[in-house]
């Protein structure tokens, strides 16, 4: 029934048929693999989506919800990809399963194009969930995936763009580049590297249609960064705070980026990868892009405290020079590539088991939270909520399901600021949830430990004047 429609909308739009037929060769790689890999994804899958609604949302999912609540072309943190996936499936019930749903579909799709960028699917399947964050950030509602997706939509292009840059790639690549801006920033990354790499693209009148198309898709959000004075990027590239030079700073990121290439195997991987002889200009382009990023963030490290979740989107490249190689097949390395994944695969039981159980402070960001905030708001009793950190206010009105403001007194400028809820207080009285030592109330224990005050009875003017005073 489904092909007889398409056939019929393909008579009616001749141009589909053009662009199925360029597109259509390697498109749908789970074709050509075996039946027992298609089963081992499937029931990766059934345990992604087992898992997903087993534990509370993190600080920044909940965060994030609430840009899914109020879609725009921008935020103060991010662009919207990461908004548009969660509002995407808001038609299913208010869960943390809804929420995360599209993110593991991502990440499945994500691995679908690689396979179809490689030749080795058993080893691609085992390096793709042996790499810790590409592997475990599929469970969670967060930029990275949208990211990695949009990197393995990247690499697709690129390879055909090379191959023929005709007008129909041209456009096709302006707009994946478009689209990968808006999953995250870090994707010019992909571009400029590539351009480091390959530098007679510069030449070529097919680029110029990339970058105009590119640059027309992305307009919308570059509209919303200038009517908010470019806030975004003055906060990542000026704002954020810098320190001084430290060894083991420098040293723990060298450490990271060798683990999360792969937990037991990512020495291999980069050896690999450094050994790797190009033998085309895609796999040069991807070669300059694994170790461009690193290099790039190296330098970032000696001055500021890098994030382990900003090279995620490596995995796709990295991956795809690694995976050809025959040290695969050495008993060793096979082994070792096998315990990464078993342990890495394992290692998600972690978020639906009690922090007290296992110790891990990190995993109290996922439980109590549903609790905690009925205890909070019974606590106020009728007065309005009103947070100083968005983390908590993100939290209080996912599990509150209502809209619960931030203040942002004596912390960092984030998307509350443009918001606003507190406007819509209909009393200027609230149950002001602080950290701030200068105010006095009754002391919340929040489920991660931290301590805060519960202050009723607070007048939201004097408050916003403590704030204005701090600007």
């Amino acid at each position: 029934m489904m092909t007889t429609a398409l056939s019929k909308l393909i008579k009616r739009r001749p141009w589909l048929n053009v662009i199925m037929n360029k597109y259509k060769h390697n498109s749908y790689p789970l074709a050509n693999m075996t039946r027992s890999f298609k089963l081992s994804l499937l029931c990766i899958f059934a345990l992604q989506l087992t898992i997903i609604g087993g534990f509370e949302l993190a600080h920044d999912e909940a965060y994030y919800w609430l840009y899914s609540k109020h879609l725009d072309w921008g935020y103060f943190d991010h662009p919207p990809f990461v908004a548009v996936v969660i509002k995407l499936f808001s038609f299913l019930p208010h869960t943390e399963f809804s929420i995360r749903l599209g993110f593991v579909i991502l990440q499945m799709a994500s691995l679908s194009l690689l396979l179809s960028l490689t030749t080795n699917p058993w080893t691609v399947g085992l390096l793709f969930f042996s790499f810790p964050l590409a592997s475990v950030t599929g469970l969670l509602a967060i930029p990275d995936t949208p990211l990695l997706f949009m990197t393995a939509m990247y690499c697709w292009i690129l390879k055909r763009f090379l191959m023929k840059d005709d007008l129909l790639n041209s456009i096709v690549f302006g707009l994946i580049i478009s689209i990968l801006l808006f999953a995250k920033y870090h994707g010019i990354l992909l571009v400029f590297f590539t351009l480091v790499a390959l530098p007679k693209l510069l030449l070529r009148k097919s680029f110029y249609v990339v970058t105009l198309v590119a640059v027309v898709g992305f307009f919308p959000h570059i509209v919303w960064q200038y009517e908010h004075n470019f806030s975004t990027l003055r906060y990542h590239f000026l704002e954020r705070p810098k320190s001084a030079f430290s060894l083991m700073r420098v040293i723990e990121y060298v450490g990271l980026q060798i683990g999360l290439a792969g937990l037991f195997v990512g020495p291999i991987t980069w050896f690999i990868i450094f050994k790797h002889k190009s033998k085309d200009s895609f796999d040069r382009s991807i070669k300059f892009i694994s170790f461009g990023v690193i290099v790039f963030f190296l330098i970032s490290s000696l001055s500021k405290k890098t994030e382990a979740n900003w090279t995620i989107f490596l995995t796709i490249p990295m991956i795809i020079l690694a995976s050809e190689s025959d040290i695969w097949a050495k008993k060793i390395p096979r082994i070792l590539l096998t315990v990464s994944f078993l342990i890495v695969m394992v290692s998600r039981i972690l978020f639906l088991i009690p922090p007290e159980a296992t110790g891990i402070k990190r995993i109290k960001e996922f439980h109590g939270w549903r609790n905690w905030a009925q205890e909070t708001a019974r606590q106020c009793q009728d007065h309005q909520l009103l947070a100083n950190s968005y983390q908590v206010a993100s939290k209080l009105s996912f599990y509150l399901d209502k809209k619960i403001s931030a203040l942002n007194y004596q912390s960092r400028k984030n998307q509350f600021d443009y918001w606003r809820f507190d406007k819509e207080l209909p009393t200027n009285k609230v149950c002001y949830i602080t950290d701030k030592k200068e105010f006095s109330g009754d002391e919340v224990i929040t489920p991660d430990g931290k301590i805060f005050k519960m202050v009723k009875n607070q007048s939201l003017e004097k408050l916003w004047e403590l704030k204005s005073i701090q600007r």
